[in-house]
């Protein structure tokens, strides 16, 4: 005998609104149980959070994570216009999903995704009214639910994950040490007049974990270990000032806070087949 599967998922859905503001606003530090998405109608929106900073421009969608801190601003002199709706699951597969492939970034018109989950969104907001009743209300939750297969059905289809032992927050978790360390390679390079080494211990201990459990963590979810996805950060920022004229592998190698120019060049040519100066002489 076939049967279908015993369904008992909490679908939860609030906070939907349209609204338009003026320049110069923005919203408190918040941080929801659910997943939050946005769409800018008009005007562009600066959204930063633990994992990152986004500019959000018209015709263009976000999604944040349930439990991540953040903050919008318009941006410009033009009002902003924006549609937003809050939703989840309890199912820790969809919220993997979700949070691993939408997490700090911008579904723009060249995604795949994108034309669906706009038509979807502009359904969304035909629905609004000024008084509910039951069939307005399944009708909202139909569509939401709708929404939400559309960025599922994308997910699967670009990738294939495994969620054997998945944990949303411990994903989170780590996307979050992995932003810091950004942060902290940004703020050093751009900022720091005297670079100094990054400690991924004491990173490990701004979220009270140990530097065993990060690393745990990062070759559970990024496949590598904390200082291999340090390493490979700074030696992103050293492809591009080297493509700075008359920057010297010396000065680029101190700025990334390496001990020498000989060390930074084995790196270097370890990722990227090239030497510093080979690179530079390609790209300036």
């Amino acid at each position: 005998m076939k049967r279908l599967p015993l369904i008992n998922t909490q679908f939860t859905l609030f906070g939907g609104h349209m609204e338009t503001v003026p320049p110069g606003w923005h919203w408190k530090p918040e941080a929801h149980l659910a997943f939050e998405l946005m769409y800018i109608v008009s005007g562009t929106q600066r959204t930063t959070s633990e994992i990152g900073e986004l500019i959000t421009h018209a015709g263009e969608f976000i999604i944040i994570p349930p439990g991540i801190r953040h903050n919008n601003y318009v941006v410009g002199d033009q009002p902003l216009d924006y549609f937003a709706i809050h939703f989840n699951l309890d199912d820790p597969s969809f919220k993997y999903m979700l949070t691993r492939e939408y997490a700090n970034q911008i579904v723009r018109s060249d995604w795949a995704v994108y034309d669906d989950l706009k038509a979807c969104t502009t359904q969304l907001m035909t629905l609004f009214s000024n008084k509910y009743g039951l069939t307005d209300k399944l009708n909202i939750e139909m569509s939401t639910i709708n929404l939400i297969m559309i960025l599922l059905e994308a997910v699967q289809t670009q990738a294939q994950f495994s969620f054997d032992e998945t944990n949303p927050d411990q994903f989170l978790l780590c996307t979050k040490l992995a932003s810091d360390l950004k942060q902290q390679v940004d703020n050093q390079i751009y900022y720091g007049e005297h670079p100094t080494h990054i400690s991924i211990a004491a990173v490990a201990r701004r979220y009270n974990i140990s530097q065993s459990y990060a690393l745990e963590l990062f070759k559970k979810y990024y496949g590598e270990s904390p200082q291999s996805y340090l390493i490979t950060l700074k030696l992103e920022v050293g492809k591009k000032l080297l493509c700075q004229p008359k920057m010297q592998v010396k000065q680029v190698a101190e700025r990334l806070a390496y001990a020498d120019a000989s060390h930074f060049g084995r790196e270097f040519k370890k990722h990227f087949g090239l030497s510093p100066r080979e690179y530079a002489q390609e790209h300036r």
